[in-house]
């Protein structure tokens, strides 16, 4: 990869950490899969979101949740 101006300081340790996690990137030609965590089944529901925004320690600032 070729940058048209160098990278330094943060941005230069931001490039190389990006890199240390692309490594162990495996690409298939599977179809991508969302995988909601707050549930077992992995899918999404209103009710586990409400729930893990009422049981975490931080309230989210944003105006769309």
């Amino acid at each position: 990869i070729h940058f048209r101006r160098a990278l330094a300081g943060n941005r230069w340790e931001a490039w190389l950490h990006l890199v240390r996690r692309l490594m162990d990137v495996q690409l298939t030609q599977r179809p991508d899969q969302l995988c909601w965590q707050l549930t077992r089944n992995g899918e999404f529901t209103v009710k586990s979101m409400y729930l893990d925004v009422i049981n975490s320690s931080s309230i989210p600032n944003s105006k769309h949740v």
